[in-house]
């Protein structure tokens, strides 16, 4: 008789769940510790799940109890094969629990090389260390989402939280999620004292740019071959002639062996564009289906009903053949039996002259005329309609990648290239008239018409019809003003203004119904974007789509006459200047010429602080080109450039401290930072005048910005510095101030703001006034003036623990926010093991001189015998006689490649030094991150890695004299001999003579002689 369900504890203990528990999860499919276990099962189920799964059928937690109880000898099944990233993806899992916050391990697999599987693996082998549990409801509502992770990480007696192991294959929810699980938390006033969740986010993606996750690739190394040809024989014993038809193992058994696809399809090679029987036109479905979404399926009652006019009594298997072994039966779901075979199947049948166009319009006409499952109609919006991610080289830079959507779907895409645009246009067409109510087929389909076969007539009516269908949303009527916006830029050059006018009023129209919409938008009303879900995004699309088309408008009228340049800016009147611009019509648009200059300016000062204020993500930024179309544009029709916010507060900041005063009418966000940032100058602020501003200034920036910035990071405008003057405000609009010249480039600034990085720099922390504070139940509160004023935290994981810390002050337009959060040291400093001999009290600090040229600062330093530490950038040497060196910082982006080859990331700034006098007996370079040094245990050398978290320095520590160094790559070179260095083998670094270099060949005392002899001839 089968037990209760039981989840796992922190104390390695079950803990049974009752019926009440267990129905309350309706999002989460949970993996219980003890699932399957004491249940009698039918061995012709399990048998046929397992022959299932080798065929190509998704795994089922039963398959992991098959293999379990192979393992165990106590089975009939067999073992799983476990792939190259299991063991580094069940230890990225372990390594996140130890501390309380919430974590992600990111998973990227391409289709069809057993992902899914491994993912289900870890879960189920740590079913018993974690709550395990798969995300397969709605994303739609997070924090329902968030309640379920919450009740199941609480779940049972006090104390026995357990950190929940959650499978999840949407990356676009993560942030949203973990922010909502920590609202409940908060809300609930639960204390964690373990991880809460650890997200393994399971994504299917053919390239990938990220190196800090698990990769799975449709290719073997030797060792999965040696395992896949062992399992082979194994499964050719039990399973005899049936192997043949497990196409799933085989294909990866082969090493996706395009020759074993080719061998399995050909049965289709007798496919004719006539008269196909049913049976080959579902094949044709299913393998379209499958190419193009992989996970995809029909249903078994689809199918049958589909295959009704054939009278028969046998199984949907028997009609099938003989295409019935690339099919697979599973759940009462069809599918082909792998991406691979579906993909061929696709291409034989578009051989044999039924086109992918032709396929996919029978599919629809046949498949879904009549009500289908919400399921069906997912698949069938994702093969027409989602725009993948593409990888693509910057032009400039060929080091440089970026990720962009595609134009099209795959499906539309690879329509256009083997057949034509207007092939896919007949396949979008078809599925917005079987749709009638689908906005996102018409919208497509205007795409179509407009980019590819500029059909601008076509194109504006369906965009009408897409907004039609849903009139509220704000980007489905993007679209038409998209359709506009293009025709009028290829618009022939012949055309005359009033032509040009006519088309510019209605792409202005559309543009502007489109930012009403926007302005009406909440966060429920909002549906999705095709494949982006926009419900906590305002739409900008409207407000910067009014401006290109201005851009356009100015460009074609000005490029006719130049008097049109004076009309546009409103230095003359369009009816004074009729005569000169040739056409006495065109005052019938005069309403429309004398709004555009107010209109420009009134959205550039909008986008201007919504791009100076905001970006997508803390490391993400806006693409370039809206800051140049929006700035471009203002200059244009007001003749001014775009105010620079940031400097604008600031100079009124200075004004104010100058002439000792206050805004004291102050109704905007930037005001209200002018009197904040007034406030901290004063020598004894109140406390109580600081809340009150940072609580107007909150409910101000909420009434002026906070629908408009929803779900974007604002950036930090300002940090609180250590002088007491004007100065102490340090005004940054890129984070570029704090750091030396060639450092500042934008993918190191990225690299350095993302955990806070650069906080830990020490010529960040010299510059940068230091706050106390509290964090309690996720929420930190800075004591100012002897009150707990409660701010934002630049990174939320450092909210998940309790206790008094320490971070650096920033206003966003938004209000306070505390950078760079540690813990508060009560005690005295605590060193670690590998840098406590560095200690600020044995050196002396030396003050450099700097010389700047061209953008670039040398420091140059001069020493007697001693131990010293740069006030600049905290390099530290040792010397026994006099010495002189200089120093450069340099930029880590020429060395990027080569470390990304090998995995590393910079520990600390790049440093060029020259000795230019006497000789340094040791080196201490600034570091952010110690990894450790070598210690002696039984006079053998071990590598370590501490347990004290992060140090301040990294030791190269230099025996014997070093001279005329030049360390530009020293922090590489260290860490590569460090990390490599054998048991047994200690490092010595001596300087290189030409001795030493002779040593290091064979002595060939015949070729030395016939050498000497050849330049004795000479």
């Amino acid at each position: 008789m089968a037990r209760e369900p039981a989840l796992s504890t922190a104390r390695s203990m079950d803990m049974y769940v009752g019926s009440e528990m267990r129905d309350s999860f309706s999002l989460l499919d949970v993996l219980y510790a003890n699932q399957l276990e004491g249940e009698s099962l039918d061995p012709q189920v399990v048998k046929q799940t397992e022959k299932n799964f080798y065929r190509g059928a998704p795994p089922e937690w039963l398959n992991f109890h098959i293999s379990e109880q192979a393992d165990s000898d106590s089975g009939t099944g067999t073992s799983f094969i476990k792939r190259d990233g299991y063991d580094t993806l069940k230890q990225n899992i372990q390594n996140k629990r130890k501390l309380p916050r919430i974590s992600t391990v990111k998973l990227f697999h391409q289709p069809g090389c057993g992902g899914t599987t491994l993912a289900m693996q870890v879960l189920w082998d740590l079913r018993k260390t974690f709550r395990c549990a798969v995300l397969t409801g709605s994303t739609s509502n997070i924090k329902n989402i968030a309640t379920e992770v919450v009740h199941l990480f609480t779940a049972g007696r006090r104390g026995y939280q357990n950190t929940v192991l959650l499978l999840l294959n949407d990356e676009h929810i993560l942030e949203n999620l973990q922010n909502s699980i920590m609202e409940k938390m908060a809300e609930q006033k639960i204390v964690a004292r373990m991880s809460v969740a650890i997200f393994l986010s399971c994504v299917r993606k053919d390239a990938v740019l990220e190196s800090d996750c698990v990769v799975l690739q449709k290719v073997l190394c030797d060792t999965e071959k040696q395992k896949f040809d062992e399992k082979k024989k194994e499964l050719s014993r039990r399973y005899r002639d049936e192997c043949r038809q497990f196409h799933g193992f085989n294909i990866m058994q082969t090493n996706f062996s395009r020759a074993y696809v080719q061998q399995a399809c050909t049965v289709f090679s007798t496919v004719q564009r006539a008269n196909k029987p049913l049976k080959t036109q579902l094949a044709a479905f299913l393998s379209l289906l499958n190419a193009y979404v992989p996970g995809s399926y029909l249903l078994e009652s689809q199918c049958l009903a589909f295959l009704k006019h054939e009278e028969s009594i046998f199984s949907l298997e028997d009609k099938m053949k003989p295409f019935s072994h690339l099919i697979i039966t599973f759940q009462k779901k069809v599918c082909m039996a792998h991406p691979l075979i579906a993909q061929r199947c696709t291409e034989m049948i578009s051989e044999a002259g039924v086109t992918r166009s032709d396929t996919a319009r029978n599919f629809l006409n046949c498949l879904c005329r009549d009500e289908i499952p919400p399921r069906l109609l997912g698949f069938v919006k994702d093969m027409l309609t989602k725009r993948e991610m593409k990888i693509e080289e910057n032009p400039i830079n060929g080091d440089e990648v970026r990720e962009d959507k595609e134009k099209f779907s795959r499906l539309i895409l690879d329509i256009q290239t083997k057949e034509c645009a207007a092939q896919s246009a007949s396949v979008l067409k078809m599925a917005s008239m079987i749709f009638e109510h689908n906005p996102f087929f018409p919208q497509a389909l205007a795409r179509i018409y407009y980019l590819e076969l500029k059909d601008y007539n076509q194109a504006e009516s369906w965009a009408k019809e897409a907004k039609k269908r849903d009139p509220k949303n704000s980007f489905v009527a993007d679209t038409l003003g998209q359709v506009y916006k293009n025709h009028l830029k290829n618009i022939e050059s012949s055309a005359n203004p009033r032509e040009i006018l006519q088309l510019a009023t209605k792409a202005i129209q559309a543009f502007k119904d489109e930012e009403q919409l926007a302005e009406n938008e909440h966060g429920a009303d909002m549906k999705e974007d095709g494949n982006t879900k926009v419900s906590n995004i305002f739409n900008t699309r409207g407000q910067f789509g009014y401006l290109q088309v201005c851009n356009i408008v100015y460009e074609k009228l000005v490029a006719q006459n130049e008097t049109w340049k004076k009309v546009l800016t409103k230095n003359v009147s369009m009816g004074s200047v009729l005569e000169t611009l040739g056409d006495n019509k065109l005052y019938r648009f005069n309403d429309l010429i004398s709004s555009l200059r107010d209109e420009v300016e009134k959205k550039c000062i909008f986008l201007n602080a919504y791009l100076t204020y905001s970006k997508p993500g803390m490391q993400k930024d806006d693409p370039t080109y809206i800051q140049r179309d929006v700035s471009s544009c203002y200059d244009r029709y007001t003749e001014h450039l775009l105010p620079d916010l940031i400097k604008d507060i600031m100079d009124t900041f200075e004004a104010n401290v100058e002439e000792n005063m206050s805004s004291s009418d102050a109704d905007t966000p930037e005001l209200y930072i002018v009197n904040l940032l007034n406030e901290w100058l004063q020598v004894n602020n109140n406390s109580s005048d600081i809340m009150l501003l940072i609580k107007n200034l909150n409910h101000s920036y909420e009434d002026t910005y906070g629908k408009y910035f929803r779900s974007r990071y604002l950036r930090p405008l300002f940090y609180l510095g250590t002088d007491e003057t004007e100065s102490r405000i340090a005004p940054t609009s890129s984070d570029c101030f704090l750091l030396e010249n060639e450092d500042a480039t934008a993918d190191f600034i990225n690299y350095m703001t993302k955990n806070d990085k650069i906080f830990k720099d020490l010529r960040v922390q010299e510059n940068l006034l230091r706050f106390h504070g509290v964090v309690d139940n996720y929420r930190l509160f800075a004591a100012i003036g002897g009150r707990k004023i409660m701010v934002n935290a630049n990174i939320r994981d450092s909210l998940w623990i309790q206790r008094d810390v320490s971070f650096y002050l920033g206003f966003t337009i938004g209000g306070l926010v505390a950078f760079g959060i540690q813990t508060k040291n009560e005690g005295p400093p605590r060193s670690c093991d590998s840098c406590g001999g560095v200690m600020d009290s044995n050196w002396t600090v030396a003050t450099p001189e700097c010389r700047t040229e061209c953008g670039s600062s040398t420091y140059r330093l001069k020493s007697g015998a001693g131990r010293f530490r740069c006030s600049v950038s905290g390099l530290r040497w040792v010397c026994k006689t006099k010495v002189s060196f200089t120093y450069q910082f340099r930029s880590w982006e020429e060395h990027r490649r080569k470390l990304d080859m090998v995995y590393y990331k910079p520990g600390g700034p790049l440093m060029d030094i020259t000795v230019t006098d006497g000789e340094l007996d040791e080196v201490h370079l600034p570091h952010w991150i110690c990894i450790g040094d070598m210690f002696a245990v039984n006079q053998r050398q071990y590598r370590t890695m501490p347990t004290h978290g992060i140090g301040r320095w990294r030791h190269l520590v230099i025996k014997g004299a070093l001279s005329s160094l030049n360390a530009a790559l020293c922090p590489i070179f260290m860490d590569i001999l460090l990390k490599n260095q054998p048991e047994g083998v200690q490092l010595s670094v001596k300087e290189h003579t030409e001795a030493v270099y002779q040593a290091r060949f064979k002595a060939r005392p015949e070729l030395e002689g016939l050498i000497s002899q050849m330049n004795q001839k000479d």
